[in-house]
Formats: C-alpha cells, structure tokens, sequence
C-alpha cells in the first residue's frame, strides 16, 4: 500500500505541477480517496481518480 500520511503539497505536490505546467506533454496522475485533484490550469494534461491506489492498480492489470 502506498500513502503519504502528510499533507505535504509544498513538498510534493507544487513542484510536480511546476514542471506540468513548464512541459504541455506530460501528464500528472493522482489516485486519493477523497483528494483527488489538480489546478484547473492543468485538467487538461492530469488524470485525477479517487478511490484506493491497491484497487485502481489492480484493476488496470486486469
């Protein structure tokens, strides 16, 4: 299982939406059960699912 019990957006979060931002071909994933989400700037180069990351993992191994 895969979680980050910290809230650490500046850490993690601001710098990948950073580089987004910078690079229009790549794409930001987030799996979160209830926080799943990106800047409105970038919706249209993320992909944002909420549910469990073990669940959404393994049904795209199916």
């Amino acid at each position: 299982m895969v979680r980050n019990k910290h809230n650490t957006p500046v850490i993690i979060k601001y710098p990948f939406w950073q580089m987004m931002a910078e690079n229009p071909e790549a794409v930001y994933a987030c799996v979160n059960f209830s926080e799943a989400y990106c800047p409105k700037a970038l919706e249209r180069q993320s992909i944002c699912l909420h549910g469990d990351i073990g669940d959404v993992l393994r049904e795209i191994m199916e």
